[in-house]
């Protein structure tokens, strides 16, 4: 990927896609508070993610050290599964200031609504207290309120449109979601301003020669046979506009039939399923650091098969004594009776169990009193 422009170190956003790792990276000038940088990988600086240390709401606050406020450096890229950013914008809480930072600015800043509120960077050069710092947030969060609840819930319309989802039935049995994305983007009278002043700097060869012209041709050959991200280009997306980038974001994710956005099914978020297109919850990680929904419902379905397997377990070990009775009491008609009209129906209470017309607990009680 090409060097991004060094002048604009301060001010600029951009975001380019790999599409194959379902990736998307990005640089962003924002302010590191209550936020850790992780490595993707140990062994490489050069690509981190970001994640919320804190509710900022449950910080205390120094009301007397002053520090200097910078944003950290766009050298340094920021690495995320694709269609995170627009995942994140239509599942942000913006209730108030700390929630709308916990739950979105705390990760992208403040960079693409910086011409509601560009008096942020004159406070670039200067030592401010934490309690500055919170009211400057919050400042900017009263300033552009309306246009972020207006923009999200015309983003989420949107995608409920084009993925069928929270009761929208619009052309459910259209498969292209692109072209569904585009028809929307063309009839709504608002939504298609959103396209506007997004700048794309097409990428080159010209350092992908530089890292890797002393390979050999069949190197080369091998590597690009085998998709390797560090040969390939990478247009890079940049504006000004928060609407405009998650145009960009939703554009690139409707193009691939491997991309869905659906919601969960235990928070109501919307997510984009990472392995499986038929998942039904998401792993979204929670403010307050409690489990995902994907593994509250792997532990739920965890209880849900123990306790089949404790019932099928009593099936088995039940079955085998009432077989070894009978094969002890060949010459008994009332035994030989009696097991196979048990076995008839316990059969029958575990078939019904499992298509869900029992309950496992139903069946339990019914062989134990069957014992």
């Amino acid at each position: 990927m090409r060097e991004l422009p060094r002048v604009n170190v301060s001010e600029d956003f951009y975001m380019w896609f790999d599409l194959e790792e379902k990736k998307e990276h990005y640089a962003t000038p924002l302010y590191l508070y209550q936020v850790k940088r992780d490595r993707i990988n140990p062994d490489d600086e050069t690509k981190l993610y970001l994640k919320l240390e804190k509710d900022i709401s449950k910080v205390r606050l120094n009301r007397k050290k002053e520090i200097l406020r910078q944003p950290s450096t766009i050298y340094i890229h920021y690495v995320e599964n694709i269609g995170a950013m627009l995942i994140n914008f239509l599942n942000a809480d913006f209730t108030n200031y700390e929630t709308a930072y916990n739950t979105f600015f705390y990760a992208y800043g403040f960079e693409l609504i910086k011409e509601y509120v560009p008096y942020i960077y004159s406070k670039n050069d200067e030592f401010i207290t934490d309690i500055e710092f919170m009211d400057m947030l919050e400042d900017i969060y009263n300033t552009c309120l309306d246009d972020l609840l207006e923009w999200q819930d015309n983003f989420r319309k949107c995608v409920d449109f084009v993925y069928n989802l929270n009761g929208n039935e619009e052309f459910k049995d259209e498969e292209n979601k692109f072209a569904k994305f585009v028809a929307y983007t063309i009839k709504n009278s608002e939504f298609y301003t959103y396209s506007q002043d997004i700048e794309i700097i097409t990428d080159n060869y010209i350092n992908i020669h530089n890292y890797n012209s002393n390979e050999t041709i069949t190197e080369l050959i091998k590597r690009i046979n085998n998709k390797d991200s560090k040969l390939e280009l990478h247009n890079v997306y940049t504006s000004t506009k928060l609407t405009s980038m998650c145009f960009a974001i939703l554009d690139q994710v409707v193009r691939h039939e491997n991309l869905q956005i659906k919601t969960c099914l235990n928070c109501g978020r919307y997510f984009i399923p990472n392995y499986r297109q038929n998942e039904i919850y998401c792993d979204l990680a929670n403010p307050d650091q409690s489990p995902s929904c994907k593994e509250k419902g792997a532990n739920e379905q965890y209880k849900k098969n123990l306790e089949n397997n404790q019932t099928q377990a009593l099936y088995r070990r039940l079955y085998r004594q009432k077989f070894m009775i009978a094969q002890r009491n060949k010459d008994s008609k009332i035994i030989q009776k009696e097991f196979e009209q048990w076995k008839k129906e316990a059969k029958d209470k575990v078939n019904k169990m499992k298509k869900g017309k029992l309950t496992e607990e139903e069946v339990y009680k019914w062989l134990v009193k069957s014992k």
